[in-house]
């Protein structure tokens, strides 16, 4: 993956002022900010600063957190995690790997088969839909949603146990 580097005033010069303070400034919408945390369509997830593919639709929770939260990233390597101590809390930041930007958290409490939610600031994304009949043809075993959203066991590590969405792009089994 080619590295993206821009100045901040490259980034302001292409963003607006709420997408600048999120992706390149840490801050974190007000939630149900946009229609992306509770939408329902296929589709693919990306970074609004680099259009790197991000997360896919067939691995998004329905949460109802005010923020678009998926079980597993497109990519294993779309993504990396940095501590996060602007808080009283001690948090994990989720960054763009490909252009630095901040795209939200990432909390243990997800479903199987990973165990992890990762909370994405609507701000930082963009979303290319689907047709479901174009998706059925190119993938005859459709991914299937994890049914509701409850904390993972803390008993079990996340390799050893079963679920998840079938096998869909996001790569779980």
């Amino acid at each position: 993956m080619k590295k993206m580097i821009k100045t901040d005033e490259e980034w302001q010069e292409l963003l607006d002022q709420k997408q600048f303070m999120v992706t390149r400034r840490h801050f974190t919408e007000p939630p149900y900010s946009s229609e992306l945390a509770l939408s329902e369509k296929t589709g693919l997830y990306s970074c609004l600063c680099c259009n790197e593919p991000l997360f896919d639709s067939s691995c998004k929770l329905d949460v109802k957190t005010g923020w678009p939260s998926f079980f597993v990233p497109a990519t294993p390597d779309a993504l990396r995690e940095e501590a996060d101590n602007s808080l009283e809390i001690e948090r994990t930041a989720v960054i763009c790997n490909c252009c630095d930007a901040f795209l939200g958290h990432v909390f243990d409490d997800g479903p199987r088969p990973t165990g992890l939610r990762y909370s994405i600031n609507s701000f930082a994304l963009t979303f290319e839909q689907r047709e479901e009949r174009a998706v059925q043809q190119a993938e005859p075993a459709q991914a299937t949603q994890p049914t509701g959203w409850q904390p993972a066991e803390q008993t079990a590590e996340p390799a050893e146990q079963e679920g998840g969405c079938g096998g869909g792009s996001c790569g779980c089994k």
